[in-house]
């Protein structure tokens, strides 16, 4: 993977603030009236750290996922594969706001993350760029293969890595006190870094909704992250 500073790109400075502000009108107007298809209520835990966020899905022309805590939101903008075309993260307590668009086999990054200006490029190929894997990895579910690779970031480095999803089968989860069946999705980095540590993720079988996660947030030693349905998440289209 190579960085790079993308001022050399077609269009420099200028076309990326023009890009950045039609984002904002599109989050802020044509998906204004989109239906809400589903809203959830999850739980996550990194060590002894414990936050809930909320995740809405709309339906339009494709997909826009956000998910919301007290202090971080992320906006993945998705085409009708699930694939990612624009992402953003913004945290009040950090002053971050990121931006992400995919041109080609590239990924353009322009922002500030703890006061610093970020603009990167990122070099990839071309596999989708599945960013919020929550719902992106329904489509793979789906499909009759056992496994598929695809590009996905790391938010908190901001770095690209090829990784792979691997179906494990069906396996019954325990939430709210009740047996649910799942379906099992293994992720895991491609190549010798596969190593490094795996990830999986529960969706309830019956529509596909994310049960829980559980994998590493980071390097080996970093601790472990779970994300959980709250057992009174509201779900279903519409809700």
């Amino acid at each position: 993977m190579k960085i790079r500073n993308i001022h050399g790109l077609p269009g420099g400075r200028t076309g990326w603030l023009i890009l950045v502000n039609l984002f904002a009108i599109l989050l802020a107007t044509s998906w204004a009236e989109a239906d809400m298809t589903e809203k959830h209520r999850y739980q996550q835990q990194s060590g002894d750290k414990k936050e809930h966020f909320t995740w809405i899905l709309e339906n339009r022309e494709g997909y826009l996922l956000r998910t919301v805590s007290l202090v971080e939101e992320h906006h993945t903008l998705m085409d009708t594969a699930m694939a990612t075309r624009l992402w953003s993260l913004t945290n009040v307590e950090t002053g971050t706001r990121i931006q992400a668009r995919r041109e080609g086999n590239r990924i353009l990054l322009q922002g500030q993350r703890h006061g610093k200006t970020i603009e990167r490029t990122l070099d990839i190929d071309q596999a989708p760029w599945f960013q919020a894997l929550s719902f992106a990895l329904r489509a793979f579910l789906a499909q009759p293969q056992p496994s598929t690779e695809f590009w996905t970031m790391r938010p908190d480095k901001l770095t690209a890595h090829k990784v792979r999803a691997t179906k494990q089968g069906k396996e019954l989860f325990a939430l709210g006190g009740q047996q649910v069946v799942s379906e099992k999705v293994e992720i895991s980095l491609t190549g010798p870094a596969a190593w490094l540590g795996r990830g999986y993720y529960w969706f309830r079988a019956s529509d596909l909704v994310l049960l829980h996660y559980q994998g590493p947030s980071g390097l080996p030693g970093v601790p472990t992250t779970t994300i959980t349905l709250a057992p009174s998440s509201s779900l279903g289209s519409g809700s």
